[in-house]
Protein backbone atom coordinates (compact mmCIF):
# COMPACT_ATOMS: atom_id res chain seq x y z
CA UNK A 1 0.00 0.00 0.00
CA UNK A 2 1.23 3.41 -0.71
CA UNK A 3 0.82 6.09 1.86
CA UNK A 4 -0.33 9.09 -0.16
CA UNK A 5 0.55 11.70 2.44
CA UNK A 6 4.10 10.65 3.30
CA UNK A 7 5.24 9.07 0.14
CA UNK A 8 6.35 5.84 1.92
CA UNK A 9 5.93 2.62 0.02
CA UNK A 10 5.68 0.60 3.18
CA UNK A 11 3.19 -2.21 3.66
CA UNK A 12 0.78 -1.77 6.48
CA UNK A 13 -0.60 -4.80 8.17
CA UNK A 14 0.31 -7.23 10.88
CA UNK A 15 3.04 -5.72 13.05
CA UNK A 16 3.36 -8.91 15.09
CA UNK A 17 5.67 -10.36 12.49
CA UNK A 18 8.14 -7.59 12.99
CA UNK A 19 8.01 -7.52 16.76
CA UNK A 20 11.28 -8.63 18.32
CA UNK A 21 11.33 -11.35 20.87
CA UNK A 22 12.73 -10.76 24.30
CA UNK A 23 16.32 -11.88 24.56
CA UNK A 24 16.75 -15.35 26.03
CA UNK A 25 18.18 -15.21 29.54
CA UNK A 26 21.19 -17.48 29.17
CA UNK A 27 22.17 -17.51 32.84
CA UNK A 28 18.73 -18.63 33.99
CA UNK A 29 18.69 -21.95 32.10
CA UNK A 30 22.39 -22.62 31.76
CA UNK A 31 23.44 -26.02 33.07
CA UNK A 32 26.72 -25.97 34.90
CA UNK A 33 28.57 -28.38 37.12
CA UNK A 34 26.56 -31.22 38.53
CA UNK A 35 23.44 -30.45 36.45
CA UNK A 36 25.39 -30.70 33.21
CA UNK A 37 27.15 -33.87 34.40
CA UNK A 38 23.86 -35.43 35.42
CA UNK A 39 22.21 -34.63 32.08
CA UNK A 40 25.23 -35.95 30.14
CA UNK A 41 25.35 -39.13 32.25
CA UNK A 42 21.66 -39.81 31.77
CA UNK A 43 22.00 -39.24 28.01
CA UNK A 44 24.94 -41.67 27.84
CA UNK A 45 23.02 -44.19 29.94
CA UNK A 46 20.00 -43.94 27.65
CA UNK A 47 22.24 -44.33 24.58
CA UNK A 48 23.83 -47.42 26.13
CA UNK A 49 20.41 -48.94 26.85
CA UNK A 50 19.34 -48.34 23.25
CA UNK A 51 22.53 -49.90 21.86
CA UNK A 52 22.17 -52.91 24.17
CA UNK A 53 18.54 -53.42 23.20
CA UNK A 54 19.34 -53.08 19.50
CA UNK A 55 22.30 -55.48 19.73
CA UNK A 56 20.39 -58.22 21.54
CA UNK A 57 17.19 -57.79 19.52
CA UNK A 58 19.02 -58.25 16.23
CA UNK A 59 21.62 -60.75 17.44
CA UNK A 60 20.17 -63.80 15.65
CA UNK A 61 18.73 -61.94 12.65
CA UNK A 62 21.59 -59.70 11.53
CA UNK A 63 24.15 -60.58 8.90
CA UNK A 64 27.78 -60.82 10.12
CA UNK A 65 28.76 -57.28 9.06
CA UNK A 66 25.73 -55.72 10.69
CA UNK A 67 26.26 -57.81 13.81
CA UNK A 68 29.89 -56.66 14.03
CA UNK A 69 28.75 -53.04 13.72
CA UNK A 70 26.09 -53.49 16.41
CA UNK A 71 28.59 -55.14 18.72
CA UNK A 72 31.09 -52.32 18.14
CA UNK A 73 28.43 -49.69 18.88
CA UNK A 74 27.36 -51.52 22.03
CA UNK A 75 30.96 -51.84 23.25
CA UNK A 76 31.70 -48.19 22.48
CA UNK A 77 28.64 -47.02 24.40
CA UNK A 78 29.70 -49.10 27.41
CA UNK A 79 33.23 -47.67 27.20
CA UNK A 80 31.90 -44.10 26.98
CA UNK A 81 29.78 -44.72 30.05
CA UNK A 82 32.75 -46.10 32.01
CA UNK A 83 35.07 -43.29 30.92
CA UNK A 84 32.55 -40.53 31.64
CA UNK A 85 33.43 -40.12 35.30
CA UNK A 86 37.17 -39.86 34.60
CA UNK A 87 36.63 -36.81 32.38
CA UNK A 88 34.85 -34.79 35.09
CA UNK A 89 36.38 -32.07 37.20
CA UNK A 90 37.26 -33.28 40.73
CA UNK A 91 34.63 -31.16 42.54
CA UNK A 92 31.90 -32.25 40.12
CA UNK A 93 33.06 -35.88 40.39
CA UNK A 94 32.64 -35.75 44.18
CA UNK A 95 29.07 -34.39 43.96
CA UNK A 96 28.24 -36.80 41.15
CA UNK A 97 29.56 -39.74 43.19
CA UNK A 98 27.42 -38.76 46.16
CA UNK A 99 24.32 -38.54 43.99
CA UNK A 100 24.72 -41.62 41.77
CA UNK A 101 26.93 -43.97 43.77
CA UNK A 102 25.35 -43.54 47.19
CA UNK A 103 24.66 -47.24 47.69
CA UNK A 104 26.41 -48.59 50.72
CA UNK A 105 28.57 -51.64 50.15
CA UNK A 106 26.99 -54.96 51.01
CA UNK A 107 28.64 -56.11 54.22
CA UNK A 108 26.28 -58.97 55.01
CA UNK A 109 28.86 -61.70 54.46
CA UNK A 110 31.50 -59.82 56.47
CA UNK A 111 29.17 -59.21 59.39
CA UNK A 112 27.92 -62.83 59.38
CA UNK A 113 31.48 -64.17 59.47
CA UNK A 114 32.77 -61.50 61.86
CA UNK A 115 35.24 -60.11 59.31
CA UNK A 116 36.51 -56.57 59.02
CA UNK A 117 34.66 -55.22 55.95
CA UNK A 118 37.36 -52.66 55.16
CA UNK A 119 40.01 -55.26 54.38
CA UNK A 120 39.55 -58.92 53.60
CA UNK A 121 42.45 -60.97 52.27
CA UNK A 122 41.51 -63.58 49.71
CA UNK A 123 43.57 -66.75 49.48
CA UNK A 124 42.95 -68.21 46.01
CA UNK A 125 44.07 -71.70 47.11
CA UNK A 126 41.22 -71.95 49.61
CA UNK A 127 38.39 -71.16 47.21
CA UNK A 128 36.17 -74.11 46.40
CA UNK A 129 34.97 -74.69 42.89
CA UNK A 130 31.17 -75.01 43.13
CA UNK A 131 31.08 -77.19 40.02
CA UNK A 132 32.89 -80.17 41.54
CA UNK A 133 30.89 -83.12 42.82
CA UNK A 134 31.58 -84.22 46.40
CA UNK A 135 33.28 -87.36 45.06
CA UNK A 136 35.57 -85.21 42.90
CA UNK A 137 36.45 -82.99 45.85
CA UNK A 138 37.40 -85.98 47.99
CA UNK A 139 39.35 -87.82 45.29
CA UNK A 140 43.13 -87.72 45.33
CA UNK A 141 44.73 -87.83 41.90
CA UNK A 142 48.31 -87.26 43.01
CA UNK A 143 49.21 -90.95 42.49
CA UNK A 144 47.65 -91.11 39.02
CA UNK A 145 50.51 -91.43 36.55
CA UNK A 146 48.56 -92.88 33.64
CA UNK A 147 48.72 -90.72 30.57
CA UNK A 148 45.80 -90.26 28.24
CA UNK A 149 46.81 -91.31 24.74
CA UNK A 150 45.08 -92.54 21.67
CA UNK A 151 43.05 -91.50 18.70
CA UNK A 152 39.35 -91.46 17.98
CA UNK A 153 39.78 -94.80 16.22
CA UNK A 154 41.16 -96.32 19.42
CA UNK A 155 38.25 -94.85 21.39
CA UNK A 156 35.66 -96.18 18.94
CA UNK A 157 37.35 -99.61 19.02
CA UNK A 158 37.35 -99.57 22.83
CA UNK A 159 33.67 -98.61 22.94
CA UNK A 160 32.75 -101.15 20.26
CA UNK A 161 31.47 -98.58 17.80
Amino acid sequence: MNDKNTGNNRKKGNNNRRRRRKPFNKNKNKNTGIDKAERSYLNLLEKHFQMRRKYFDLFHRADPKQLAKLERQFSNSAKELRDFEERMAPEVREKFGRKFHMANPDNTYSSNHELDPSHVEVDPTLSDDPHYLPSQKEANYSNDTEESEGSMEDYNKYKGL
